[in-house]
């Protein structure tokens, strides 16, 4: 089997712009992607919704537009199984939903429910949330009180969470009268918060006492005007009560098996943490996943591994190397090799340390590597806009539009040199309002994004993208480029039929022409 060595450059939050979007792109901002796309082929490519394995409507982001992409679009998402628990019944028999439940109906008690919040919490999430909040109001608990934890979100630092707060009022609690928000803190305290955090913050929600704020969406986006965004805002009350009491019930309602191991265990073991007599004993501690790093969290559902992934089908003869940011090398890495810790010794990673300087370096690395002529298969992920660094105006986003055209360039050049064929596309495309003058305008790259295809011997003429297709399918073709026994069809040549019918079509037209042409010169002599 012929196999060809490639390059994926993931212009990642570039999409093709929607009608009534800003108009940002424009061919000067981008020569050589306009340059490109008028001598290779290119075309859009489905971002969102059924088409790549999400739910109808839902938008790729930088987490799932990498689990389509290793999964060909067949995720084994949490959130499905979970559905699939509800669509069965099996969920209201689940032993730890049931556990939960029981024990602040017996001890007439209340139910915490952890919950994180963000780009990421989609449609399912919450109407899964309201069964079980409808479960518990069934079953007779009357006070269901939510504890969020911002930061939801696929990359750090964002600060969006707060509008979906408005989804989880509307979607929800509207339903469910007896549930209130009562806590409110960045997702740290769940993750990579120190212990004396977590145990101060765990004191303020056992005593009332602490930053106590009803007006909990103002105070926010009075945070997220200062030094704090979703993943690092402290936390705080919205009611100024002592929350969780002895014999209640807490549900950490966690899609991420990586959130809440030490914030759980100083509930689960408060004796370990504070005096005797100062903390409430009895606490039921239960979880929706397996919570890594606390075994003694019972939780109801497994969350089984992706049954096929990316780096499966790749041969162990063959070199890939993987450059990205050092946030999002780590996940990358693991989202491709299907969250498996066994990789293949073939796998190599290239951290960018400097995310300001992350245009410049990836230039750098891919230039050098490509030269290096050591690598089948190079993947460079480079973000368009990043919140933790970069202001959000419209001027800030041309530019680095611009420096990603410079990469294509980089990328295209040195490949071509090497014989690679390059793929550039884009896993996620954002939408979002950016700043203008003395306005905000909304720019809307989220529904489709671009894939040109070029290699020396690739052109328009001889080669073709399936129309209706989508980026999770450029992985099938890559992963048959080098040697995998997959079907791809979404890059392939023209046949030579269609091009003898393009033949006989143009034929046709100058045949007409020049008979138009006759007709009209004996018109003209006064012959007819």
């Amino acid at each position: 089997m012929d196999t060809r060595r490639s390059i994926l450059l993931l212009m990642n939050g570039f999409g093709l712009e929607v009608p009534k979007s800003f108009n940002v792109y424009s061919a000067t901002l981008m020569p050589s992607l306009a340059k490109l796309s008028n001598y290779y082929p290119f075309a859009s490519l489905f971002a969102s919704g059924v088409e790549i394995g999400l739910n109808r409507g839902q938008l790729s982001s930088f987490r799932e537009g990498f689990s389509a992409f290793s999964s060909n679009g067949k995720m084994n998402k949490k959130s499905s199984i979970v559905q699939m628990s509800i669509n069965d019944n099996s969920f209201m028999t689940n032993p730890a939903i049931v556990a939960s439940i029981n024990h602040a109906v017996h001890n007439q008690s209340r139910m915490h429910i952890l919950f994180s919040i963000g780009e990421r919490t989609d449609d399912a999430k919450l109407s899964q949330l309201k069964q079980y909040a409808q479960l518990c109001v069934q079953c007779g608990i009357k006070e269901v009180y939510v504890h969020l934890f911002l930061g939801d979100n696929s990359v750090e630092g964002l600060k969006v969470s707060n509008a979906w707060i408005k989804n989880l009022k509307y979607h929800v609690m509207n339903f469910v009268p007896q549930m209130k928000i009562v806590s409110i803190a960045g997702r740290k305290y769940l993750t990579k918060a120190t212990k004396e955090e977590k145990i101060n913050y765990y004191r303020m929600i056992v005593s009332g006492v602490g930053e106590v704020w009803s007006n909990y969406e103002e105070t926010i986006e009075k945070k997220y005007k200062g030094n704090f965004n979703d993943d690092t805002m402290g936390g705080f009350l919205t009611v100024r009560e002592n929350l969780i009491r002895a014999n209640d019930s807490v549900m950490n309602f966690n899609y991420d098996s990586a959130v809440g191991a030490e914030y759980l265990d100083v509930i689960q073991n408060p004796n370990d943490f504070f005096p005797a007599g100062k903390i409430p004993l009895n606490v039921a501690v239960n979880s929706l996943f397996e919570v890594q790093g606390n075994p003694k969290v019972p939780y109801a559902f497994e969350g089984d591994l992706p049954e096929h992934y990316f780096f499966e089908n790749i041969p162990d003869d063959k070199r890939v190397l993987i450059i990205a940011d050092r946030d999002r090398v780590q996940y990358i890495s693991k989202c491709l090799n299907g969250f498996r810790d066994q990789f293949k010794p073939n796998i190599n990673v290239w951290p960018i340390e400097d995310k300001k300087q992350r245009f410049e370096l990836m230039a750098q690395y891919l230039n050098a590597y490509i030269n290096q002529n050591a690598y089948d298969l190079i993947i460079a992920d480079c973000d368009l806009f990043n919140d933790q660094y970069e202001q959000a105006t419209i001027e800030q986003l041309r530019a680095n539009m611009a420096a990603l055209d410079k990469i294509l360039n980089v990328a295209y050049t040195r490949g071509m040199e090497k014989g690679y064929t390059l793929y550039a596309t884009s896993f996620y495309g954002i939408k979002r309002k950016f700043f203008l003058t003395k306005t905000y305008e909304e720019v809307d790259f989220s529904l489709k994004t671009p894939l040109l295809v070029a290699a020396n011997d690739i052109g328009r003429n001889n080669t073709s993208i399936q129309i209706d297709g989508n980026f999770t399918q450029v992985a099938q073709v890559i992963q048959k480029n080098m040697g995998a026994n997959v079907e791809a069809k979404l890059v392939s040549p023209k046949t030579a039929g269609r091009q003898k019918k393009k033949l006989g079509l143009l034929i046709a037209v100058v045949g007409a022409a020049f008979i138009l042409f006759i007709v009209y010169y004996l018109i003209s002599a006064g012959y007819i």
